[in-house]
């Protein structure tokens, strides 16, 4: 439940992209995203589960900008120790909503924060992105690979 790549729902269609994307960009740290169709709920079950996971208590939560690319409302959950997620909730008929029907509820999104040069470095190493769009941890641009409905990769942070 934490910003682990390989508890992301349909991981397997990503082959190696994370591998080579995390070389590429060199993130700071990653952020999971949670999809769900209620945030009010998932607050409650995600951050019993990371307690009962990890031991993180007492998150810090607060609601996140819209993540437009995604087309999601969000909120924080916030640990001490850095261990943070992203709860998404649709807000469009967009590209959460459709990894919720594919999927169901669970970890789709991964957030790389990284530096302003990233994006370069990406299409340097062979990636398509998305134009850049504004979200959660501000200026971001969507990796362009798997399907439609996820897994998600997501450059972030880039001011």
């Amino acid at each position: 439940m934490t910003a682990d790549p390989e508890r992301l729902l349909g991981a397997d269609a990503l082959g190696d992209t994370l591998t080579r994307l995390w070389s590429a960009v060199e993130p700071r740290r990653a952020v999971g995203g949670w999809a769900t169709v209620e945030l009010n709920r998932a607050e409650i079950e995600v951050a019993v589960a990371l307690a009962e996971l990890h031991e993180l208590r007492d998150p810090r939560v607060e609601d996140a900008p819209d993540e437009r690319l995604l087309g999601a409302r969000g909120r924080f959950l916030q640990y001490a120790d850095g261990r943070d997620m992203l709860l998404l909730e649709p807000s469009t008929e967009g590209r959460l909503a459709a990894a919720l029907a594919r999927y169901g509820e669970g970890s789709v999104a991964l957030y790389l924060l990284v530096d302003a040069g990233a994006p370069e470095r990406a299409r340097r190493a062979g990636f398509r992105l998305s134009s850049e769009g504004r979200g959660p941890f501000g200026p971001e641009r969507l990796v362009i690979a798997g399907p439609r409905w996820g897994p998600f990769l997501v450059i972030a942070g880039l001011d």
